[in-house]
């Protein structure tokens, strides 16, 4: 089954002319040269076999019988972050899913029975227990403790604050999820929680079980269509890609509409719903996470078919709807920040679809921690060179790993949340 998913994708690979834009933003973008590069693990491993184009000649050759799949392949094919930056960046000039074809290429070697041991331990978690790092303890919801949230599904809302199960095994994430309750109950909505949630699954997506992350992705939108709620809000940038933009082509999409916390503390400021009387005083610079950013675009429907012209360039008829990554989520966040007095914002020179990936994703920091180091030392040192005082951004996993790779702390790494939540005057009151 995997070989013909991989099979089916031969069109993609073919299209591949080697002209290397894969490893780099588009040369229009470009601001500093020091910054053209833009893969994490061809920057760590110098090697082109890393890159979106090797890994889809890479894919060709294993379908076309000239490799088989072996730990050599393995490790090269999951040092990649699964960013979609070799996506974009290859939809700059051509019409092709590279995105496609490492994920296939990934789920062929997990098949075989290849792929890092720490992903495999992590997906028997999430079979057998529904959670990639055990299940929750007794007292999962504690950290909504004294706030007036809804019980849910025993009690009706409008709203579910759907945390992620990374409130039960890390303290900050924690608080963070009680910062944006709060923000949600000032502004007046109806917030209901989930006593035990599960796990939304972006283990078993990044390192290409595919079965689990079927299964997981059906239970999930089973419990949260159980909710009876109209939105869901999610504060991980990387679970609103994964719900929004992933879950529909693995099993379905939640019937309810899911928006991550910048769009809707966007919406509530807009609207007057919510204020921030606090000035800030601060330089910062906002790092765009992929899958809230240019990994959050839904797939379209499309029917048709793909054409050849002059025997090597196709075509699509109809003209196929293409997901470049413009349409995700920039401009909300941005906006956030711009509302609070006192803030500088300054942007760093990989923005927007064309963001550099923190190397917190694709389970490359348990697999490959290099290539997590050097993705995030990279971004810390361009927030520098723009000068500013601290990193701002909007998923949890981009905050750990650019944390977890700087010495001392110093480039400070907020949350969104954290700085909305400073200056609407609520500081302290969430710990």
């Amino acid at each position: 089954m995997t070989k013909r998913r991989l099979e089916a994708l031969r069109t993609e690979m073919t299209k591949c002319t080697r002209c290397s834009l894969c490893k780099m933003v588009p040369m229009p973008t470009v601001k500093d040269a020091k910054y053209a590069n833009a893969c994490p693990p061809v920057i760590t491993n110098h090697f082109h076999a890393y890159s979106g184009g090797g890994l889809q000649v890479m894919a060709l050759s294993l379908i076309d019988g000239r490799i088989d799949v072996d730990d050599d392949l393995a490790r090269v094919a999951f040092a990649c972050t699964t960013c979609g930056l070799c996506d974009v960046s290859c939809k700059f000039i051509m019409e092709a899913e590279r995105q496609d074809v490492i994920l296939a290429l990934r789920e062929h070697i997990v098949a075989q029975g290849h792929g890092p041991d720490v992903h495999r331990a992590a997906a028997d978690r999430l079979r057998g227990t529904g959670y990639s790092n055990g299940p929750p303890p007794a007292d999962a919801s504690n950290w909504a403790a004294g706030l007036d949230l809804k019980s849910l599904p025993e009690e009706r809302a409008d709203v579910l604050l759907y945390t992620g199960a990374s409130v039960y095994e890390d303290p900050r994430h924690a608080t963070q999820a009680r910062k944006l309750a709060e923000l949600m109950l000032a502004a007046g909505l109806d917030v209901g929680i989930l006593d035990r949630e599960p796990d939304v699954g972006i283990d078993a997506f990044w390192t290409a079980h595919r079965g689990v992350l079927e299964t997981q992705a059906a239970h999930v939108c089973d419990v949260l269509d159980a909710s009876g709620v109209s939105t869901i809000v999610v504060p991980s940038g990387s679970h609103l890609g994964l719900l929004r933009a992933h879950y529909p082509r693995y099993a379905r999409a939640p019937r309810a509409k899911v928006v991550h916390a910048s769009e809707l503390l966007d919406d509530l400021l807009r609207r007057g719903r919510l204020s921030l009387p606090e000035p800030i005083e601060r330089s910062v610079t906002y790092h765009d996470p992929c899958y809230l950013g240019r990994q959050s675009e839904p797939p379209q429907s499309w029917e048709g078919e793909e054409k050849m012209t002059h025997g090597v360039l196709t075509y699509f008829d109809p003209p196929k709807p293409i997901n470049n990554g413009v349409n995700g989520v920039y401009d909300p966040p941005r906006r956030v920040l711009d509302r609070i007095r006192g803030l500088r914002r300054t942007e760093m020179h990989r923005i927007r679809e064309y963001s550099f990936c923190c190397g917190g994703g694709g389970g490359v920091p348990e697999a490959h921690p290099e290539v997590a180091r050097t993705a995030a030392e990279s971004r810390i040192e361009e927030a520098e060179d723009v000068g500013a005082e601290a990193i701002v951004t909007a998923c949890r996993y981009c905050a750990t790993n650019l944390e977890r790779w700087q010495p001392g702390g110093a480039m400070p790494v907020f949350d969104l949340i954290d700085l909305v939540y400073e200056a609407a005057g609520l500081q302290g009151r969430a710990t």
